[in-house]
């Protein structure tokens, strides 16, 4: 004869052990699919924020190529200088590699102050477009110095190149003409 179960006398011990094994699969499961989750944001979150310094980086040297004063672009080796307005009159800038770095160089009145515009920087090219329409890798073009400073290009060419393969960023700024 075997016994009647009634519905108050509870689980046996093996269904208690299943249950309890389909609950940790699936904590298991779940805890998994977290954590790749999880770790792809914090990639996405670290690339984003990569792009976006590129990107403020390009912007502020598109701004200040764009508001140069007349004449006042200076090649000098591996840096660029100009002088652009500023709230508190003219700002002198200028731009260059150093290590890893590109930065930018700020002359107000209280002195320089060197601002690392982007890093992960393995090399700058600069490149002018002369008044005749043709891309230069001096400037001026006759590389002679002279007693004046030149008329700026009409327009200048930054490519970055990124550490690690990581590729280049090319800008091109138009220049204020100068009026002479």
């Amino acid at each position: 004869m075997t016994p009647i179960r009634t519905s108050d006398a509870g689980v046996t011990l093996i269904e208690m052990m299943i249950a309890l094994g389909l609950f940790a699969l699936i904590g298991a499961a779940g805890f998994s699919m977290l954590d790749q989750v999880l770790r792809g944001q914090r990639g996405s979150e670290g690339r984003l924020q990569h792009l976006s310094e590129q990107e403020r980086a390009l912007h502020v040297i598109f701004v200040d190529f764009a508001m140069a004063a007349p004449r006042s672009l200076v090649v000098q080796d591996d840096s660029v200088t100009l002088t652009r307005p500023g709230t508190n009159g003219h700002l002198q800038l200028g731009y260059r590699l150093a290590g890893d770095a590109l930065l930018r160089d700020l002359g107000q009145n209280g002195g320089p102050t060197v601002q690392t515009i982007l890093t992960g920087v393995d090399a700058v090219t600069w490149r002018f477009l002369t008044p005749d329409g043709i891309w230069s890798d001096t400037w001026p073009i006759d590389g002679v110095p002279s007693l004046t400073t030149p008329p700026n290009p009409r327009a200048v060419e930054l490519v970055i190149a990124l550490q690690g393969g990581a590729g280049q960023l090319r800008r091109v700024a138009p220049l204020p003409a100068d009026l002479d």
